[in-house]
């Protein structure tokens, strides 16, 4: 994990440390790889290759929205729970098949806690 990466998480880890019904958070693709970030701080980063966009797809799926196309970003209202659990997916190593197992568990959880169903916004 790069040390960007690492402070991302710290500042995104020490964000949901507080409960909060609605924070807006913002999806982007760029050439280097799809960040989650939050009043222009970036939270998370995940890297263009076969594990970053597996965490990228369950990321959007948990926020209930869809991966922007490359250039652009997509806006979601989530809880510090919903956050909490996108931030566990951009974490998991999805070179690891038991890692499809924890990321189905974390979505299911995220849904429940939007209070909805699965979202292609």
């Amino acid at each position: 994990m790069s040390i960007s990466r690492k402070k991302a998480l710290e500042y995104a880890y020490e964000l949901v440390s507080t409960p909060r019904a609605h924070l807006r958070v913002e999806l982007r693709q760029t050439k280097e790889g799809v960040s989650l970030s939050h009043k222009g701080r970036v939270l998370t980063k995940v890297y263009v290759n076969r594990s970053g966009m597996n965490a990228a797809s369950a990321m959007a799926e948990a926020l209930g929205t869809r991966i922007p196309r490359l250039g652009e970003s997509v806006d979601a209202l989530v809880s510090t729970g919903t956050l909490h659990r996108v931030l566990a997916l951009s974490e998991l190593d999805y070179r690891k098949p038991e890692a499809y197992e924890v990321a189905v568990r974390l979505i299911e959880d995220a849904i429940a806690q939007r209070g909805g169903v699965r979202g292609d916004t």
